[in-house]
Order: structure tokens, then C-alpha cells, then sequence
């Protein structure tokens, strides 16, 4: 009997029980007052509410017939008044309906009076058709439209007059192109021909060697300058003879970068010898004799003559060799 009345005293005090505070205030509002078909725009939601609630849009969201062009904007700020404005911009699109309506949104509420529901009211939307525009008095006009008189166009009569005349032009400036570089590669074959060949390596190194031994720097007291220019021209004869730069390699990188590539008729023992005298002329400054330069000029001169690489003679050079044999 006492369960009896305590269920009836809860049922008579349900009835009298508080609502759920609902939003201070609500606005929705559309950023064009008439849309049309695939064109976009914007509905904005604004709630001002307790600060102590929060609203979400409801997951997933289902926009009717609309379609979501993008990912709605959420944003809350706080108001003088100890409140709390939330705003929901929702971009839309309507791409297949003629009578667009946004439909009723059911917007999930949190806060110290628990979980609840606000529902955002839907709307009719006005579509504006592309087809027939209206006129000024709002009704359909035969001035507007696809079926509105149409202005004259004047027609242009094609003519292949223009077209071969730039053809021209471009094929006559391509063939004087053609003829100004063959006739500048003709020039530099004449030029070539006419600039006399350079020295072979062994020519000029030996060429070097005889004008040095003509100065004769040691009898000067630059028997140590006489070898330094001595060492630069055997290291740029080895360097144009096997093809890779030997000035700045030291005596053990150059012997390495020889043995390696392996010069024919070149004896690594004896340059190993002479190029660790002439370090200790160059870094210990040993001042060289005048015999002793002289000696290092005949070693160089013997060193270029057994690896300079053999040229077959010409016939007008082999019938002269002959005679002065015989």
C-alpha cells in the first residue's frame, strides 16, 4: 500500500516539474535572399544561451535535399552579460530539388541541468530560375531570357588570307635563321682552319726545358726558382700526356695517380728519387748546386723523350728522314 502512493505522488509531481532552460535568444539567417540551382550559400545559426551549456550540431548531419559544400564553422563568445553566443555557419548547395527547404535541425545541448535537445525550426527556400528571369515588376518578362528577342550578330566570313600570310613569314624567317648559322658555322671553319695547332705536351715541355737551361736562373744565385719551374713543367707535361691535373698533388698523390695509369717507358723509381730531392729544395730549402740543375734538366729532358707517345710519321716526313740517313 505504501508503494501504491509513493508512485502516485511521483506521477502527480511530474507534471509539475521545471523544463529545461531553453536559449536566451535564436536567429537564422540566410547570406542570399534567393538561390538557385548549384549555386552556393551560407546559413547561420546564432544561439545565445548560459555560458555553462554547450550546443553542437547533431552527428551525422543531414541537410534534407541540401548537400554540405564543406565542413560547418563552429565559433562561441561570451557576452557582457555573463552569457554565451554560439554560432554555426552551415554552406549549402542545392543541386536537385526545385523546392529547396532547409530542413528542422535537432541540436545536441549539454549543461549542469544534464543532456537535452534544442530543435532549430526549418525553412522554405526561394529558388530563382536561370531559365526565365524575372523583370522589374517581379513577374516573367519575353524581354528576359532564352526566348527574348535577340540582338543582330554580325557573321564573319572565315578567309585564309591572314593564315598563309603568317605562314609565310614564319617559313622565311626560319630559312634566314638557317642560313645566318650555317653561314656563322662556315666562318668558324674558315677561322679554324686558319689558327695554327698547338704544340704537342712533349713539344712545349721540351721547348720549356731548353729556354730555362738557356737562362741559367742558378747562375744567379735561383738555383731553388730554377727547380720549382722546373718540377711545374715535367708535373704539366704528365698531366697533359695522361689527362688529369698534377699541380695540386703532392709528390706521394702524383706517384700514386702513375702508378695507377701506368705511363709506358716511365721509370716510377728514378721519379721517386728526384722528386724527393727536389721536396727537400721546395720545403727543406736546400739551395741546389749548378751542376745539380743541370742534372735535374737532363733527367726531365730523358724523362719526356721515352714516354712522349710515338706519331706515325707523315710520308713527306719519312721520305726526308730517309734522305738525311742516307
Amino acid at each position: 500500500m505504501s508503494l501504491l502512493c509513493a508512485a502516485l505522488s511521483l506521477l502527480l509531481a511530474l507534471p509539475g516539474a521545471a523544463a529545461p532552460p531553453r536559449p536566451k535568444h535564436f536567429s537564422a539567417s540566410l547570406d542570399k535572399q534567393r538561390i538557385t540551382l548549384g549555386e552556393p550559400f551560407t546559413l547561420t545559426l546564432e544561439i545565445t544561451h548560459a555560458a555553462a551549456d554547450t550546443y553542437a550540431l547533431p552527428q551525422p548531419l543531414t541537410v534534407g535535399e541540401l548537400s554540405l559544400r564543406g565542413q560547418p564553422g563552429v565559433a562561441r563568445q561570451a557576452t557582457p552579460e555573463g552569457d554565451a553566443v554560439t554560432t554555426f555557419k552551415l554552406p549549402l548547395v542545392d543541386l536537385k530539388t526545385l523546392d529547396p527547404r532547409v530542413p528542422d535541425l535537432t541540436l545536441a545541448v549539454d549543461g549542469p541541468e544534464g543532456a537535452r535537445t534544442f530543435t532549430v525550426p526549418g525553412r522554405a527556400l526561394t529558388l530563382a530560375s536561370v531559365i526565365e528571369p524575372d523583370g522589374p515588376d517581379g513577374k516573367k518578362s519575353k524581354e528576359v531570357g532564352p526566348r527574348a528577342p535577340k540582338r543582330p550578330v554580325p557573321i564573319f566570313i572565315k578567309s585564309w588570307l591572314w593564315a598563309v600570310l603568317l605562314a609565310s613569314a614564319i617559313v622565311f624567317g626560319v630559312l634566314l635563321y638557317l642560313a645566318a648559322k650555317l653561314g656563322k658555322k662556315a666562318k668558324e671553319a674558315r677561322d679554324l682552319r686558319n689558327i695554327p695547332l698547338p704544340p704537342e705536351a712533349a713539344d712545349e715541355a721540351l721547348h720549356r726545358i731548353a729556354m730555362l737551361r738557356a737562362r741559367k736562373p742558378w747562375e744567379k744565385g735561383l738555383g731553388r726558382a730554377a727547380i720549382f719551374e722546373l718540377s711545374e713543367i715535367v708535373r704539366v707535361y704528365l698531366g697533359r700526356r695522361l689527362s688529369f691535373d698534377t699541380l695540386d698533388l703532392t709528390s706521394d698523390e702524383l706517384l700514386t695517380e702513375l702508378r695507377r695509369r701506368r705511363i709506358l717507358g716511365l721509370d716510377l723509381s728514378e721519379l721517386t728519387e728526384e722528386l724527393q730531392w727536389e721536396d727537400l729544395v721546395k720545403f727543406a730549402k736546400l739551395e741546389p748546386t749548378g751542376p745539380e740543375c743541370s742534372e735535374a734538366l737532363e733527367k726531365a729532358k730523358e724523362l719526356i723523350d721515352r714516354t712522349r707517345p710515338m706519331v706515325p710519321k707523315s710520308p713527306e716526313k719519312a721520305a726526308k728522314a730517309g734522305e738525311a740517313r742516307a
